[in-house]
């Protein structure tokens, strides 16, 4: 009678890990996010967040349109653009999200909106929804790179003209355009600086500094 021989299945290869910065926490969801999920379908969706404030993802073609819903329907009014910022996550497939922060001053609601898209991507502006919007998107574009279609007057806001890069994003080097020099040279700021000065001095003294 032939030997019975045991057979193991393979174990699985281990997942990839997942590429890109993926959004934490749980949806959290009031009457205008499902209003606004509702009336924009296809162009919305819910979006995890940590704060539990209702925030909704809306795709560049339809953003001023829901932007202006939220402001003007009378069910929602958010008059109130208290915030508008862009962040970069140079891992994802769209590297830069422009992050609307609304609230309504009589409801005292708030909600968050966001627009995903492509590196060197243009963002329709809002400011014809909110004319506060003009120095906020000069500041993404200043900081952050984030050109707006049809803003009035796009230009640096908080660095010189002449400057190059924008400080903000993530590959943007810390030390600024000089940080090469700065941490060749071990009279400079060192690299890791404690907040004991005898230990700071033996720190540049050593070139422990130096890269």
């Amino acid at each position: 009678m032939a030997d019975e021989k045991e057979t193991t299945a393979a174990p699985a290869a281990p997942a990839p890990p997942k590429k890109g910065w993926e959004p934490t926490g749980e949806i959290a969801e009031s009457d205008a996010s499902k209003a606004l999920l509702e009336k924009f379908a296809g162009f919305a969706a819910p979006v995890k967040n940590l704060a539990k404030e209702p925030t909704v993802m809306v795709k560049k073609e339809k953003l001023v349109e829901a932007l202006e819903y939220l402001k003007s329907d009378p069910q929602h009014l958010f008059d109130y653009l208290s915030d508008m910022t862009a962040v970069h996550y140079p891992d994802n497939d769209k590297k830069i999200m422009t992050v609307y922060h609304l609230y309504s001053t009589s409801r005292k609601d708030s909600i968050r909106v966001k627009c995903e898209l492509d590196e060197g991507e243009a963002c329709p502006t809002c400011v014809g929804v909110w004319p506060a919007a003009n120095w906020m998107e000069r500041e993404a574009f200043d900081l952050m790179g984030v050109a707006f279609e049809g803003h009035p007057d796009l230009r640096r806001i908080l660095m010189p003209d002449e400057w190059e890069g924008h400080p903000l994003r993530k590959e943007y080097p810390l030390g600024g355009p000089q940080e090469e020099e700065i941490r060749s040279n071990k009279y400079g700021k060192p690299q890791l600086l404690p907040d004991d000065l005898e230990e700071a001095r033996k720190i540049i003294e050593e070139g422990r500094n130096e890269r």
